[in-house]
């Protein structure tokens, strides 16, 4: 049976998504989450464009033309752009403007395998650590995420499931790498999120779902967690990037695990 001690949690039952995220490894103060800056609605409204795709590389983002568009600051809008640009959704260019990163095909699978390492790590220490007042909001965040599975809503799918993720990596007590999955997570999101998503994906997604993740940490079976979540890892980027990753996953799978990364591979997600 897990443990239940409370100084474990996240403090309490009703899980927040919000910022908390993102901010949590990348921001600079635990302040800055207790009353909410017009800095934060920016963010979080641009990061909505550039994951769905409304936001693209091909035109330049000025802080004038955008604080005109929000009716704030141009100091209001760079914060919110330096924040995007720590997330690695946009790059700055100098008096050229900012602009939404273009991830090529080799990046995208570098970064997949990276995801699935960093997260297979903190999953095979999370079983030590999981309490079962954890294991309670991370089940209660899978909820949330079906509800907006069920509403269609791509926005709102990333939020959760970017927390559920990083919430079960935090357990692994691994901080150092926080940072580094936040940066690759959103990334990939702007890969996987940015195209138009088929009615099929939708209501018969041929995915592993959350719960096993769940169950197999409930058990404390570290094999089955690992089996779990890299399937659920897999499965969705086959799901929402095949032009990308391709359609099968199993040869995604060897892909991944070849170690190093062949050049062959990267020729052949040129093609």
């Amino acid at each position: 049976m897990l443990p239940t001690g409370n100084e474990a949690s996240w403090g309490g039952s009703n899980v927040s998504v919000s910022l908390v995220a993102d901010r949590s490894s990348l921001s600079a103060g635990a302040g800055d989450s207790k009353r909410p800056r017009k800095s934060d609605a920016v963010y979080q409204d641009l990061k909505r464009r550039i994951l769905t795709g409304e936001m693209t590389s091909e035109s330049p983002i000025t802080e004038k033309s955008l604080a005109q568009d929000f009716g704030c600051s141009q100091s209001t809008i760079r914060e919110a752009l330096m924040r995007l640009q720590e997330c690695g959704l946009v790059v700055r260019r100098g008096y050229q403007g900012t602009f939404v990163t273009e991830l090529s095909q080799p990046e995208a699978r570098l970064m997949l395998k990276l995801r699935v390492s960093i997260e297979v790590a903190g999953v095979t220490e999370a079983v030590r650590f999981l309490t079962q007042s954890q294991l309670d909001e991370l089940r209660a965040l899978g909820c949330q995420f079906e509800s907006h599975r069920l509403q269609r809503d791509v926005f709102g799918c990333a939020e959760v499931d970017r927390t559920l993720h990083l919430r079960l990596f935090k357990i692994a007590q691994m901080p150092v790498l926080e940072p580094v999955l936040v940066r690759t997570f959103m990334i990939l999101q702007r890969v996987m999120l940015s195209t138009p998503r088929s009615d099929a994906s939708w209501t018969r997604p041929n995915v592993t779902q959350h719960p096993a993740i769940f169950d197999a940490l409930a058990e404390r079976d570290t094999e089955a967690a690992v089996t779990a979540l890299t399937s659920h890892i897999l499965s969705s980027a086959v799901l929402l990037a095949p032009h990308v990753y391709g359609t099968d996953v199993d040869r995604l799978r060897e892909e991944v695990d070849m170690l190093p990364f062949q050049p062959a591979l990267v020729a052949a997600g040129r093609s």
